[in-house]
């Protein structure tokens, strides 16, 4: 199938820089979306909604892509290791709108304000799993989704721990495979790294960069616990 988002016979997906090597394009769309980032968090965002995640998928990569908040057109699937090469099963092109309102009419029936903390990240991670297992957009899925939880989060009091995030990106990625396998979803994985991330009290970056070094600090945000088992070994 020949992908329209792409340039003709590549893997590259189109872009406004007209970049065609996939590695150059990784890397400055990671480092525009990581600025976007920090811009849209000091600007504020409280829109929880489909419109709202759209609105924060453009911002972060519209710099970068013609299509940035645009739900995808096409049917996609992405080898997951610890799926052993399988792919999440993402919403259907033709489902993803209405699959989000469904997702976002859950968010809206929890009464979050009266929630423990333990209870709220235990609900955060199912709520959140739908929405980034529909996979909406073409490209940039899991930093909007996170984007759209850190401002959930903090929304109603919570602080996030932004740098822990960051520094496991992809253990976050791969919490979300796992919480994304339907009857076989394991939550506890992105409910453990949430229950680090999640404070009650702002968290000090200068205080934790003048008490630890950057080994200490990489080593704490690579924990064992910190690491998903593959989906496929559980039954050996």
């Amino acid at each position: 199938m020949v992908d329209p988002y792409c340039y003709e016979d590549t893997p590259v997906l189109r872009n406004t820089l007209d970049i065609r090597d996939e590695k150059t394009l990784d890397l400055i769309e990671a480092e525009q979306s990581r600025a976007n980032m920090m811009l849209l968090y000091e600007q504020g965002f409280h829109d929880f909604t489909p419109e709202g995640l759209r609105n924060i998928h453009r911002f972060l990569f519209g710099d970068i892509y013609q299509w940035a908040g645009e739900y995808r057109i096409i049917n996609i699937a992405k080898r997951e290791k610890l799926l052993a090469g399988r792919s999440v099963w993402y919403s259907n092109d033709d489902a993803v709108a209405d699959d989000l309102v469904a997702a976002f009419q859950d968010i809206q029936r929890q009464d979050w304000a009266a929630m423990p903390r333990e209870a709220f990240v235990s609900a955060v991670v199912r709520c959140f799993a739908k929405i980034w297992q529909i996979h909406p957009f073409r490209e940039g899925n899991t930093r909007t989704v996170v984007m759209l939880l850190t401002f959930f989060v903090e929304h109603y009091g919570y602080h996030m721990d932004q740098e822990l995030l960051a520094e496991s990106a992809g253990y976050v990625r791969d919490a979300f495979v796992m919480a994304s396998l339907d009857q076989f979803s394991e939550y506890e994985h992105l409910e453990r790294i949430l229950l680090d991330a999640v404070c009650t009290n702002p968290v000090d970056y200068e205080l934790t960069a003048d008490v630890e070094s950057e080994a200490q600090r990489t080593e704490k945000y690579h924990r064992d616990h910190y690491t998903p088992e593959p989906h496929y070994r559980r039954d050996n």
